[in-house]
């Protein structure tokens, strides 16, 4: 167990998050099916809900929640949960995709629950909390397309 600060966290799912839209784009420029094409987009643009949540704060509780400790003892390492057996860009389904985005924002909420069970501030906690509202809202939406059958 060691001790890290709520921005170290956040800054390790933004760098994930980079490396997911980079995934994204390599499947887009592979596959020919066009539903798949779409979906990529739409999914690179639901990665960027981090910053825009973090963006409603003002720079004086942004810092001061991101420089909050914590006791953490599991790494972060969501692309374990987000690869997709035996990926290949050119064949990856929307289902497929829509499946594994869901598995990597309920990491997420995970995570953020795992941290809120330790002694924070008010600020930190609705930070927090609003973090895993809007990851909350996207496992719906998904589950909602995945069962629909968008893609």
């Amino acid at each position: 167990m060691g001790i890290l600060t709520i921005g170290e966290i956040l800054d390790s799912a933004r760098n994930f998050e980079s490396r997911l839209e980079a995934l994204y784009a390599k499947i887009r420029d592979n596959s020919t099916d066009n539903g798949v094409r779409l979906l990529t987009y739409y999914l690179a643009r639901h990665r960027r809900h981090l910053d825009e949540t973090l963006a409603g704060l003002d720079a004086e509780t942004l810092r001061h929640v991101q420089a909050v400790e914590i006791k953490f003892s599991a790494p972060f390492d969501a692309l374990a949960d987000l690869r997709i057996p035996g990926l290949d860009p050119a064949k990856v389904t929307g289902d497929e995709l829509m499946e594994a985005a869901i598995r990597y924002d309920s990491e997420l909420v995970a995570l953020y629950r795992t941290i809120l069970s330790q002694p924070l501030g008010a600020e930190a906690r609705a930070v927090l909390e609003a973090l895993i509202r809007m990851e909350e809202r996207d496992i719906v939406m998904l589950k909602k397309m995945l069962a629909m059958h968008y893609f």
